[in-house]
């Protein structure tokens, strides 16, 4: 039996396709150009089902809200990691319940919701993050997705290039200049933890990777971008959509080893 979907986070989808995001809260109301939606209404109905508007009998379906439309639809303030990446950083990061994850360059959380979903309740995730407003904005994000705050995470304000404290199964980076946490990483890192680095152009991937390979305790350095092809589907017309989700950015990955030779 569905259950109703409460207050919170949902989609409302017309005839159209057009998606709305809206957060229900007792006493809202949903207004178009084809009437209203009381919030209460909204709340007290099942994912899937669908609502008319009061006014002018207009079907809206209304869903629970996922990451992608989260993500997608909220109002940006900062750049964002696209699921299509996020879903790859997670699989090559090798995320999983119970453990120590450090993350930097925190933007507006989008890729610190996944982790802590894929962490599940289990484990610690720390964001470093060098912008106070972005610290704040992110962590606003996060909790509002969530419905709570979660205790195993920890947003600090400070600069990842000057150091790590502790020592972390995984290090996620979204940063200008990621080869300068490249040092840090020879005891912040625990031996066979992985690097996974989101890198906009061509040449700070070089720098990384020549950075990874000189140090002398990472190997399994791998590159490689994400390229999202959707296909349209009508009857028996079925053919690549004209709309390609292209070049985002670089994904560096990288696996920690012992160190075989100390400086």
């Amino acid at each position: 039996m569905n259950e109703p979907l409460g207050y919170g986070i949902v989609i409302l989808t017309d005839r159209k396709r057009n998606r709305h995001m809206l957060t229900l809260k007792p006493g809202g109301r949903f207004s178009s150009q084809y009437g209203y939606i009381e919030h209460d209404t909204l709340a007290q109905t099942p994912s899937g089902a669908i609502v008319k508007t009061i006014g002018k009998e207009q079907p809206y379906r209304v869903f629970g809200v996922t990451y992608r439309d989260y993500v997608m639809h909220i109002k940006r303030q900062a750049q964002i990691i696209y699921p299509k990446d996020t879903a790859a950083i997670l699989m090559w990061g090798d995320v999983a319940p119970h453990q120590n994850i450090l993350e930097s360059g925190v933007g507006q959380g989008a890729l610190s919701i996944a982790v802590l979903r894929a962490l599940a309740g289990t484990g610690k995730l720390t964001s470093y993050e060098i912008r106070k407003d972005f610290a704040d904005m992110s962590k606003k994000f996060i909790y509002s997705y969530l419905g709570y705050e979660p205790t195993n995470y920890n947003i600090e304000l400070r600069d990842i290039y000057q150091g790590i404290d502790g020592v972390f199964d995984r290090v996620l980076l979204d940063l200008p200049e990621p080869w300068q946490v490249v040092p840090h990483l020879k005891n912040g890192l625990v031996n066979g933890g992985l690097m996974v680095s989101y890198i906009p152009t061509v040449l700070q991937v070089k720098s990384m990777v020549d950075c990874l390979r000189e140090c002398g305790y990472f190997d399994e350095i791998e590159t490689f971008e994400q390229i999202l092809r959707p296909w349209k589907v009508d009857g028996l017309s079925v053919r690549p959509d004209t709309w390609i989700y292209n070049h985002s950015a670089f994904i560096v990955t990288a696996r920690k080893t012992t160190i075989c030779e100390e400086d």
